[in-house]
């Protein structure tokens, strides 16, 4: 959700479709819009791609340079609960060992690593396929690795960096460039008990102190295609010896392009998973 550029305390919609899906992601960044939803039908290559963009309070869109084949529409939701209403109608996610709930189901046992997670305007509850790419990439990794240091980058509501400290690791930071995401991932870290394990704080990519100087076994990276190529390089130099990379935020077409740049930054692919439109990708050196 994008701060409030107005002064009502209202949450506004912005909805636009477009066949130019890089330069919408481009305007988009330029203007801000950090956390966002895109979708398309699977069965539909030639559709145009929906955009969804929230705001807190009525955003002023003249700095907005859309697509030329965009057609936005902007709305005020409604006063409603809509977030218990969109809870209850999300399933639990079962990525073995993980195990994503909501406040309205029950926690599993018999060995799961159960995490409750709210719905959220932009940053999500573990229901969306580039969230459960990475998880199912994690839980792969630790079957053979277990890493000691670990980052989450653009962390949103902090699925990742707590379903780390749900398995045990120790040693998590988690950063994102929109400060009410890291607030969203404190309020998660607390409900799930793991906020002595992990540090969260506001950050553009791994420019801040707490990554100086400091090398990583994992990286998350679940954010856009744009980004994750301006940031392989860093991504790189922070990345431990033998440390692995987990990237995801790209449509199934933006996957090539951006292994390319990581290719050129000497890492390859040792896993990876597609979910319906989305591609999630573990490297390695």
């Amino acid at each position: 959700m994008l701060k409030n550029m107005g002064s009502s305390p209202d949450i506004w919609k912005l909805t636009f479709t477009t066949h130019e899906l890089e330069a919408a992601e481009a305007a988009l960044e330029a203007f801000g819009a950090t956390t966002y939803s895109t979708e398309r039908p699977e069965d539909l290559t030639d559709a145009p791609w929906l955009f969804s963009i929230y705001f807190d309070g009525r955003p002023a869109l003249e700095g907005l340079a859309l697509p030329k084949d965009a057609a936005p529409n902007l709305e005020c939701l409604p006063d409603t609960d809509w977030v218990s209403e969109s809870q209850e109608n999300l399933p639990p996610v079962r990525i073995p060992p993980f195990y994503l709930y909501g406040s309205h189901d029950a926690p599993m046992r018999g060995g799961w690593r159960n995490i409750e997670m709210q719905a959220g305007l932009a940053f999500g509850s573990g229901h969306h396929g580039t969230t459960q790419g990475c998880l199912y990439l994690f839980a792969d990794l630790l079957k053979h690795k277990r890493p000691r240091h670990i980052a989450d980058i653009g962390c949103g509501s902090g699925t990742l960096a707590i379903a780390a400290a749900r398995a045990g690791l120790r040693d998590i930071l988690a950063s994102d460039n929109d400060p009410i995401a890291v607030e969203v991932t404190r309020a998660n870290m607390r409900m799930n008990g793991v906020a002595p394990l992990i540090r969260a704080f506001t950050a553009s990519g791994m420019a801040h102190a707490n990554y100086h100087g400091r090398r990583f076994d994992l990286i998350f990276a679940n954010i856009m295609s744009r980004p994750l190529i301006k940031l392989a390089t860093a991504f790189e130099a922070h990345m431990a010896y033998d440390g692995r990379l987990i990237l995801s935020g790209l449509m199934n077409e933006q996957a090539r392009k951006v292994l390319a740049r990581y290719h050129a930054c000497g890492l390859r692919v040792e896993n990876k998973i597609i979910i319906g439109q989305w591609t999630s990708l573990c490297l390695k050196r």
